[in-house]
């Protein structure tokens, strides 16, 4: 079971090969298999948190990775727990890697990246390589430079690395966030690090470019101003909204930037009074659809269907069903995305002061997964956070216009 390449070689052995087939017949032949709509997959990167219906994306994941540690009784797959055996057996059953790696498992387990793309899109792309495609339908181009980049930037920063060029960047940015580092020091370590290495060719030169570096993967944030009463968003777009321009709100005529004498500096930037981050989610979706694992669960609600008394998801609730029977059309593609929205407040500080500060996240998760995936940390979306300091009450849908115009635009045009 664990006996999976010959020493100093990537290749299969026989006798693990002959292991894969044999645990793929039996766990797909399983009542929890037919419960489930599928099987929990095994492999190191998975950790048993997965339900994949395809024996063989599940056999390819094994092939790679190959098995969680101490999985000797298989009871994430409906196997019985013998009595003999101390429940502690599986302990490493649900941990998604093993806390130290053996040297022939170095190579195969560098993948820094996946992790990092799994925290920021909530979606595993590790496995979907451009030749995972044998005698398929290759993705678009827009996916296909996804995954060149990927590749390209998954390389260690020297032979033996436990980093790739990647991970150092978003290590880097992470300082950052975490410490509220000023730019001029970051670009003094970055400098310092390229300084002291003899291998400089996957080493970023400067904290600008290891920004645009991590840009590339398609973590786009607009920042957006806003009225300081919540009236209005300075914000453009094909819809007929034009306020991008403006320089106060048109309803309370509130001044957009803070006071600046633009005679004395004319090249000084004008700071907004109050301003917004939204964080597209277009391309997320257009992750998640590139990813054999994601894409394969966004239909689950399509092809799992339970008896009219039984209600194990949101789309055997009333709701749901009356909005098929309003757009039917757009009930018959099992790849429509149905999306939740959720928010509330929180105070991100300490309240040492008599006036309150709260902050309101607004977060969208897909319906389309199994209930098992669609409420987890992973797929819940942060879109925006209303600024403080007060609840916006009626004017929520104001700072909720550009997530409007990016279902608009899925609706009428599919992106």
């Amino acid at each position: 079971m664990y006996d999976r390449l010959y020493p100093e070689r990537r290749a299969l052995k026989p006798n693990f090969i002959d292991g894969v087939n044999s645990f793929i017949t039996w766990t797909f032949a399983q009542e929890r298999c037919r419960s489930e709509g599928g099987v929990r997959c095994t492999c190191l990167k998975c950790g048993c948190r997965y339900i994949i219906s395809d024996p063989e994306e599940i056999t390819r994941h094994l092939h790679r990775k190959g098995f969680i540690e101490n999985y000797w009784v298989w009871t994430y797959n409906g196997e019985t727990l013998p009595s003999n055996v101390p429940e502690t057996s599986n302990t490493n059953a649900s941990s998604s890697r093993p806390a130290m790696q053996s040297p022939m498992e170095f190579e195969e387990n560098f993948n820094l990246i996946g992790d990092m793309v799994d925290d920021a899109f909530g979606v595993n792309v590790t496995y979907d390589q451009l030749e995972d495609f044998d005698g398929e339908e290759l993705p678009n181009e827009e996916a296909q430079r996804f995954y060149q980049l990927l590749n390209e930037m998954n390389t260690p920063l020297f032979e033996g690395s436990s980093d790739s060029k990647l991970s150092m960047c978003v290590r880097l940015l992470a300082a950052k966030s975490n410490w509220n580092v000023p730019d001029q020091c970051l670009e003094h370590f970055a400098k310092m690090m390229l300084d002291s290495t003899a291998t400089k060719d996957n080493l970023h030169a400067s904290f600008y470019d290891a920004k645009k570096l991590v840009s590339k993967l398609g973590l786009r944030v607009r920042k957006i101003d806003c009225c300081i009463n919540g009236c209005m968003l300075f914000y453009d777009n094909e819809f007929g909204t034009q306020d991008g321009s403006s320089e106060e709100c048109k309803f309370c005529q509130s001044p957009r930037y803070k006071v600046c004498n633009r005679a004395i500096n004319s090249k000084k930037k004008c700071v907004a009074v109050k301003s917004m981050f939204y964080l597209p989610i277009i391309p997320r979706l257009k992750i998640m659809f590139s990813s054999r694992h994601s894409a394969s669960q966004m239909t689950w609600n399509h092809t799992n269907k339970t008896s009219p008394d039984n209600m194990q998801h949101t789309s055997d609730g009333h709701a749901w069903k009356h909005f098929d029977e309003v757009h039917p059309d757009f009930a018959t593609e099992p790849r429509n995305v149905r999306l939740g929205l959720c928010y509330d407040d929180f105070a991100p500080y300490v309240q040492a002061s008599g006036s309150a500060y709260s902050c309101w996240p607004i977060i969208v998760t897909p319906y389309n997964l199994p209930p098992e995936m669609c409420m987890t940390k992973p797929y819940m979306f942060l879109m925006c956070v209303i600024p403080g300091p007060s609840s916006p009450k009626t004017r929520i849908d104001v700072y909720l216009q550009p997530l409007i115009d990016d279902l608009k635009r899925l609706w009428n045009n599919g992106e």
